[in-house]
């Protein structure tokens, strides 16, 4: 009896490796782009794998009745190890070619007939071993259930905070740095496509350098972003459940704590300028809280391999992946549509809370330098362009379209202000758009397919800086390391310090 509940619980913790391992896994993506506790998600997946370990022992309880047993079990050992394989192959962190994994499913099969038929001694002992390797997996299930239950007693640092900021004079120069999480420079300017309009970057472009050949820094926001504050090319992150965030870097390759007090919001701390940040994704408040003036910073996206999300009902992230689970086996177009409409979901609330508060921190933050880091167009699909609202099913193109919508409202609101003609604006990529990413992906449409020609990826994140008094458009053609705006923002700051507070 010990065996099959150790059997059932093995099976559950494999099976459902996927959705629960940004949790349990060293990295702590999710708890790194979560402001909130995970609690609910935590339970929600203990319960799935409760669930899943009952129906599992039922099943083979009965299937161990039926009169053709034998038979059954050796089809079992099959076909299981082939699809909890298939399963897991998202948590693989490298690419499996999927003639290699038919190949070697092939192979097994043939060689598990193969024994039966003409070593059946061998092959029981086989099955044997078999049985024993999945009950083996109890040991596993039993860390993953610890490790859980730690997630579900896990706290995040600070959502927000503030500290007063004094009103500056008109003179005092200002920078306003805005990241468009995954813009790219290609579907913006160089081969924007005709049903595109945007008015409001082309406004900006009007008075600003734009730089055309700009080369990237990292794939992944959670290493250019770091990259970006530190002046540093990181490789590699991790946030421990002490809500450490660990970085290594390209002269530094070994495991360090983020400095904070290395980065620029530090150097303006030291410089006496004031900063206010809104962010998404990365856990801002938290790193920058003994540096940053003032910050706010959240994420409702689903959890990357879930599919659970923060916002959700306990019982919605009970049901919600044991039904992806059982549309893929049965009905996986089905799965694929409802996985990209509750990712839209999410992201449209990410979207949403974001925008309000880079508004109103536009419209009554008197920090001396503004960072926003906008959660678009970075997909999934969120907006439509046509009907000019939140909605998930559109492309790439309708979320260039709130971007220029979003900018134009930042530019309304900046230029009505007294400090606006010694404001320095930089609007940039961190990378550009993933169509190698996304494109296997639930929510990839058929206008993605049509723009990108088939997926096919452009590296240049975009850059543009419009310097205070900038009446004209300039273009810096060389190739350009996108840590350019590292350089742009730690000169602005200083330039900052150095001015009169005053008139």
């Amino acid at each position: 009896m010990m065996r099959r509940i150790a059997q059932a619980w093995g099976f559950a913790s494999i099976v459902l490796l996927p959705n629960y391992v940004d949790m349990t896994s060293a990295a702590g993506d999710t708890r790194m782009r979560v402001a909130v506790p995970l609690t609910r998600i935590a339970l929600a997946h203990l319960t799935d794998m409760l669930i899943v370990s009952v129906v599992f022992a039922l099943l083979m309880a009965g299937l161990r009745e039926v009169k053709g047993w034998p038979s059954v079990r050796w089809f079992l050992m099959g076909v299981l190890p082939v699809l909890l394989f298939l399963r897991n192959l998202n948590v693989i962190p490298f690419d499996i070619p999927h003639l290699a994994i038919a190949a070697a499913a092939l192979l097994w099969c043939a060689l598990l007939l193969f024994l039966i038929r003409r070593y059946p001694k061998t092959a029981s002992k086989l099955s044997t071993f078999g049985g024993n390797v999945l009950a083996g997996f109890a040991v596993f299930a039993a860390i993953v259930t610890f490790q859980l239950v730690r997630a579900a007693l896990w706290r995040p640092g600070p959502q927000a905070f503030s500290h007063p900021i004094p009103a500056a004079p008109a003179n005092r120069p200002r920078l306003v740095w805005i990241l468009f999480d995954e813009l790219s420079y290609k579907y913006v300017f160089e081969t924007r496509d005709p049903s595109l309009q945007m008015p409001n970057f082309d406004r900006l472009r009007s008075q600003s350098t734009l730089y055309t050949d700009v080369i990237p820094i990292a794939y992944k926001t959670t290493r250019a972003v770091p990259g970006l504050m530190l002046g540093r090319i990181v490789t590699d992150v991790e946030y421990t459940a002490g809500n450490r965030f660990r970085v290594k870097t390209v002269d530094s390759p070994g495991w360090q704590t983020f400095d904070a007090h290395a980065s620029l919001f530090a150097l303006a701390q030291h410089s006496g300028v004031t900063t206010s940040v809104i962010g998404w994704y990365l856990p801002y408040c938290p790193i920058f809280a003994q540096v940053a003036t003032q910050c706010y910073w959240s994420d409702d996206d689903d959890q990357d391999r879930g599919p659970t999300m923060v916002q959700a009902s306990y019982a919605e992230n009970v049901w919600f992946p044991l039904r992806i689970l059982l549309e893929t086996s049965v009905w996986p177009r089905r799965a694929w549509d409802d996985e990209a409409r509750w990712a839209s979901e999410s992201h449209i609330d990410s979207v949403r809370d974001i925008s309000r508060h880079a508004l109103e921190v536009l419209s009554s933050s008197q920090a001396d330098v503004i960072y926003l880091h906008i959660p678009a167009p970075h997909p999934v699909a969120f907006w439509n362009r046509r009907t000019a609202q939140f909605d998930g099913g559109g492309s790439y193109l309708d979320g260039l379209d709130y971007s220029d919508r979003l900018l134009g409202q930042m530019l309304d609101i900046l230029e009505k202000q007294p400090r606006w003609g010694a404001t320095m604006i930089i609007v940039q990529g961190d990378h550009s758009w993933r169509t190698q990413m996304w494109r296997p992906l639930p929510g990839w449409s058929a206008e993605d397919e049509r723009v990108s020609h088939g997926g096919e990826w452009d590296q240049r994140p975009l850059v543009m800086v419009h310097a205070a008094g900038e009446q004209a458009p300039q273009t810096v053609a060389a190739r350009t390391s996108l840590m350019v705006v590292h350089d742009a923002v730690a000169a602005e700051i200083r330039a900052i310090a150095q001015s009169p507070f005053h008139p």
